[in-house]
């Protein structure tokens, strides 16, 4: 239900209205809202020159502009865990970002992350994905036994893209007030060689720019032999 209110674009009132005419409850508290409200969607329609996605407080990613699906690949392939920041980040699966300082970008993720657990005590599936993680990688239970206590926020990060090589960016989250999501926006300085990168990724999108290979002609006497048998 929750995934088809995402679908619809479907604000918390309006979610809560369609669980009571299909019969269901439609009790948030608790668990982690995942709902993006039109204040949330307008955002990604408009800035399309900068890539941005809408990522809940567990660092899961709900929506992406286009852009964002350029800069970091298609991720809508990607499903369940595989969508979290912590998740990936604790199997070594960066993507395509390079982090300046990883150790203190893992340990701001688990620390921020404990703090969410907190807040949405009644949430199932974290805590099943809390308890994973704890259980199959030591240094996730390290960090998450440990005392710390931080939050992740913004910072330069470079972006290694196949087709336009190495992209330096800054990269914002922002807090989307009263619907507890996380905003990320990577941009560029003007007229800087990232800038002139991210347009002309807005150009390119998907496309693969490597050279197809070609297959070699044969030789002049292999045509002839071969039109001889035809």
């Amino acid at each position: 239900m929750r995934a088809l209110s995402r679908a619809l674009r479907l604000t918390d009132a309006e979610f809560k209205l369609a669980c009571r005419l299909a019969g269901h409850a439609a009790e948030l508290d608790g668990t982690l809202p995942q709902l993006i409200g039109p204040n949330a969607q307008r955002l990604l329609s408009r800035l399309t020159d900068v890539p941005i996605a809408v990522f809940d407080a567990a660092w899961t990613l709900l929506e992406h502009n286009d852009l964002w699906a350029a800069l970091h690949g298609e991720t809508r392939r990607r499903a369940g865990r595989e969508t979290n920041l912590v998740w990936r980040t604790s199997h070594n699966d960066p993507g395509r970002v390079r982090h300046p300082a990883p150790q203190d970008h893992r340990a701001s993720l688990v620390a921020d992350l404990r703090d969410v657990a907190s807040r949405y005590p009644a949430d199932h599936q974290l805590a099943a994905m809390i308890s994973d993680l704890r259980r199959s990688n030591t240094d996730f239970a390290r960090l998450w036994n440990g005392s710390a206590v931080a939050h992740h926020a913004s910072e330069r990060k470079t972006i290694d893209h196949p087709q336009v090589g190495a992209i330096e960016l800054d990269c914002d989250v922002l807090s989307l007030h009263g619907a507890n999501l996380r905003i990320i926006v990577f941009t560029a300085a003007p007229d800087s060689e990232a800038a002139d990168k991210l347009r002309l990724l807005t150009v390119i999108g998907h496309q693969d720019m490597t050279s197809p290979t070609q297959t070699p002609s044969p030789p002049a006497h292999a045509k002839d032999r071969d039109l001889g048998t035809a």
